[in-house]
């Protein structure tokens, strides 16, 4: 009957895991200077990582929309009074930064490797009030749209017969636009632009399995710049990013629809050099990087023809951001993925 159980799981666990939140986690290099770690890099999509035990090809279209508009001081919402006295002070204050999404990925799995491709292409508006008394005396605003850093991604599931075990490497390329200006043609900051202008390594491993009428998944990863661009004659070097991602779903629905849960943790250093964001004006600490935990409910529906939907919100939980920050109230995510098995 247990082996029954699992023959049954694991067509629903390769689907689930290949789509969970697909488009919005790391393929969006680009931060928002006022964003510890943005939703953006919290959603741990496995099609997104490479990770898919399906041999053959899929292709993946997805939606994500991110709306930074809470102002946010360690771990609680900034109070007035803290936003008065860092303004007082010099520091920049920052109003919302929106960005939406559309990430195309192609995905090959053989039998114990496979390799992705993730193109983003993003939309992204920001603007800020400045770092001049009174607050709202002078506000800026940006808009850019374009290809995002593409990903590539590969993995590795020799260990285990059943491939349930693997190592992620890859890279994030500097394809993104990095001269993005405000409308009164100043330089927008290094961390707002579309892309980071830096080359990334992606190291990571993952695990999976099933238990009764449920499919879980552990995965972690590690982003470091390996490679950086100068802005301005100035160097930045964006933070390392540490991300552990958790989830479950249940498959008593049947092969059709499979409800989910993922835990989203991402820790993110601070960035560094020159054209980074300055300290925060008050403790002279620094003004970019925290951690976060987010919930991400969802599900996934497959219709037939190798074609699945899915959709998934992203909830704050915890979050700890250095300095004065902007942070969503939520990730919405919406998608569909061909398989050509």
């Amino acid at each position: 009957m247990q082996q029954l159980h699992a023959s049954r799981l694991r067509p629903a666990l390769r689907i689930a895991l290949s789509l969970i939140i697909a488009g919005t986690g790391l393929v969006n290099a680009g931060q928002a200077s006022a964003c510890a770690a943005c939703g953006c890099t919290l959603s741990t999509n496995w099609q997104t990582q490479g990770i898919n035990t399906t041999p053959g090809f899929s292709f993946d279209l997805a939606y994500s929309y991110l709306n930074q508009n809470q102002q946010r001081y360690g771990t609680g919402s900034a109070s007035a009074a803290q936003i008065g006295s860092l303004l007082a002070a010099g520091q920049e204050i920052e109003s919302f930064t929106r960005t939406q999404t559309i990430t195309a990925s192609l995905n090959y799995t053989g039998d114990v490797w496979g390799i992705s491709v993730h193109v983003p292409y993003l939309d992204r508006t920001h603007g800020t009030y400045g770092s001049t008394v009174p607050l709202g005396s002078t506000y800026l605003s940006s808009s850019d749209s374009s290809i995002g850093d593409i990903r590539v991604v590969g993995r590795y599931t020799g260990f285990s017969a059943d491939r349930t075990s693997g190592l992620i490497v890859g890279a994030k390329l500097p394809t993104g636009s990095t001269n993005t200006t405000f409308n009164d043609g100043s330089a927008v900051d290094p961390s707002l632009q579309i892309g980071t202008g830096s080359t990334d390594l992606i190291l990571g491993g993952y695990t999976s399995g099933t238990f009764s009428k449920y499919g879980w998944f552990v995965q972690g990863t590690v982003q470091h710049a390996v490679a950086t661009k100068s802005f301005g004659g100035l160097d930045y070097h964006p933070g390392d990013t540490y991300s552990l991602n958790t989830g479950i779903h249940q498959a008593k629905f049947g092969a059709k629809f499979t409800p989910m849960l993922q835990l989203n943790l991402v820790h993110r250093r601070p960035d560094t050099g020159a054209a980074a964001t300055p300290p925060d004006a008050l403790t002279g600490g620094a003004a970019t990087g925290g951690t976060l935990a987010y919930l991400a409910p969802g599900a996934t529906l497959r219709i037939g023809g190798g074609t699945s939907l899915y959709g998934f919100v992203q909830l704050p939980v915890y979050q700890d951001v250095n300095s004065l920050q902007l942070v969503p109230r939520y990730t919405l995510t919406l998608g569909v993925r061909q398989s050509f098995e």
